[in-house]
């Protein structure tokens, strides 16, 4: 019994050699010495750490403070009255323009396939359904370009109607060649005559007609 006790003092008075105490203060760990062969690598001691909480309304206030960006509104722009009267003419006449174009496009081929059909009515009605585009694209004009100059100073303007209104403009160029163009025999035998000016006159009938189609589309379904 005395020898347990005596080794027991012992071990005490080794482990304190080896171990030292150090008072521990609050949020700190004891000084441990770690042993790698022969060399001892001490392990420091974890810095103190603190942990604060705001309080809620400041954290509320935070949270208020900083509102998300929007965009700054579109500026208005008030267009004039004659604009408006432009417009209301230019989309009422337009509804007319592809009728016309089916109607001149069926008399003209039919002529163009069989010779026999320039008679002088036929010739007459394709004239006549011609002036009408040619009138409907002069009112157009006189409307619409008004009406592009005034727009240009919006600032929330689309470049939709400048391209629409361009494309018109080359239209109008190509009616009036498709004008120039025209065979001028009257007689149903004497068109053969002419079969070049006759291509030709069709060629930039068909090309003006596409493109006076794509430009009213644009407008008609674009966005």
């Amino acid at each position: 019994m005395r020898a347990r006790m005596i080794a027991a003092v012992v071990m005490g008075v080794v482990l304190a050699s080896v171990v030292p105490a150090r008072a521990a203060g609050p949020g700190s760990l004891p000084y441990l010495p770690i042993h790698f062969g022969d060399a001892p690598l001490p392990v420091a001691r974890p810095l103190n750490l603190r942990v604060t909480f705001a309080p809620t309304d400041r954290l509320a206030s935070l949270v208020t403070a900083a509102p998300p960006q929007t965009s700054a509104p579109d500026r208005p722009f008030e267009y004039s009255d004659g604009y408006r009267t432009r417009a209301k003419i230019h989309k009422l006449s337009s509804w007319v323009m592809l009728p016309l174009f089916g109607l001149e496009a069926y008399l003209g081929q039919k002529m163009f396939n069989d010779v026999a059909e320039a008679t002088d009515g036929h010739r007459t009605l394709h004239r006549s359904v011609a002036w009408g585009i040619g009138g409907l694209f002069a009112i157009n004009t006189v409307t619409g370009i008004p009406n592009l100059v005034e727009q240009r100073r919006d600032p929330n303007k689309s470049d939709r109607t400048l391209i629409h209104g361009v494309l018109m403009l080359v239209a109008d160029a190509g009616f009036l060649t498709t004008a120039l163009t025209m065979p001028n025999s009257r007689t149903a035998a004497g068109l053969e005559i002419y079969t070049p000016k006759k291509n030709q006159h069709l060629t930039i009938a068909y090309a003006s007609v596409s493109l006076a189609t794509f430009s009213y589309l644009l407008m008609l379904f674009g966005k």
